[in-house]
């Protein structure tokens, strides 16, 4: 019998958590910490910053820092240590994407590791997930750990893709806890309501009354059970693969409980909002920015919910219409629309 590793099972708790609306940003923050360190194994505690931007400002500002599991020590070191870092290490943490631990980042960021681990003595290395927009908004999550480690390239995979969670559950808690209540609008925003026992659509609006976007969101529901029921004791690497993170680039699913308790399924519209598209489709502005981030054709399919092919053609077709032939040309194009791909002067914790 084929041993589970618990760690890659954990995995799905996070992307469960991810997806949770709880009352505050705080609470959201809280629970995916205690759902990472699971994933993690040896975690010595974990630390979260939430990043949002405030209308009119040029840059994301921290909004919300929490810690899970660290003594008053270990908080007040890691606070100390967040004011020290040198800026451009900072702006390699503060990446789009970056899956890795801080030890492997620079040489400088490993020198940190050593100083942090020599004041400590509990800590020597930490895991950093930096799950946030384009624009700078978004989550960065970081592990702390007993000993140095450097990532497996199949662990940096997983890593990147509950990322992708990550970044489009706070988006989703984002706009259901600030949009305005109407009482006639399905609930969170929704376009699609699904009874999860047959699968079948019991409400819809907007483009949820698509027959085609029927189908895929039925079709997700379908997936996204299955990765959380069985198979996530079975085989939790291919229960990730199956929960992508967004239905064809812009629904997130959602649990949802009536009054009486009963569950629905509610596919709720939540696109990554990427400033200006300069005549581009949206898929086409979509890969694009991510591709311009660095991330690979196979991620990007995974955080968009489509095909490697689909991922593909948006890409020739972007690159055409920008009229760069390299990605390092089309991530400067990108640069250029104004909406922060690589300005990070965020506000550093305190």
């Amino acid at each position: 019998m084929r041993r589970i590793d618990s760690r890659k099972s954990a995995a799905i708790a996070l992307v469960e958590a991810a997806y949770s609306l709880p009352a505050d940003e705080s609470a959201w923050l809280e629970g995916v910490l205690e759902a990472a360190v699971p994933v993690m194994g040896n975690a010595v505690f974990a630390s979260g910053i939430i990043y949002n931007r405030p209308p009119g400002a040029r840059s994301a500002r921290v909004q919300t820092w929490k810690h899970v599991g660290a003594s008053d020590h270990m908080e007040r070191a890691a606070r100390e240590y967040a004011t020290k870092v040198p800026t451009d290490v900072e702006r390699l943490w503060l990446r789009i994407g970056t899956a890795n631990t801080v030890s492997q980042i620079s040489p400088e960021s490993r020198q940190l590791c050593q100083s942090f681990a020599a004041k400590t003595g509990e800590a020597a290395d930490a895991l950093l997930l930096n799950a946030r927009e384009p624009d700078g908004r978004g989550a960065s999550v970081a592990m702390f750990l007993p000993v140095e480690t450097q990532l497996k390239p199949d662990e940096r995979e997983r890593w990147r893709k509950l990322g992708a969670h990550l970044t489009a559950g706070h988006r989703v808690w984002r706009g259901v806890t600030s949009m305005k209540r109407d009482p006639t609008a399905l609930p969170c925003g929704a376009e699609a309501v699904l009874d999860p026992t047959m699968y079948r659509v019991v409400d819809a609006a907007g483009s949820g009354k698509d027959r085609d976007v029927v189908e895929k969101l039925r079709d997700s529901a379908r997936r996204i059970d299955h990765a959380r029921g069985r198979l996530r004791k079975t085989d939790p690497a291919e229960a990730l693969e199956t929960w992508r993170a967004l239905v064809r680039g812009r629904w997130s699913m959602l649990d949802w409980f009536d009054s009486d308790g009963r569950r629905f399924v509610l596919g709720i519209p939540n696109p990554p909002e990427l400033g200006d598209p300069r005549g581009l489709t949206e898929r086409e502005h979509q890969v694009a920015t991510y591709a311009a981030l660095g991330e690979s054709g196979k991620l990007i399919g995974y955080r968009l919910g489509v095909s490697k092919a689909t991922v593909s053609g948006a890409l020739v077709g972007a690159m055409h219409k920008l009229g760069v032939k390299t990605q390092p040309q089309l991530a400067e194009k990108m640069r250029g629309f104004a909406r922060q791909f690589s300005d990070t002067k965020e506000d550093k914790p305190n």
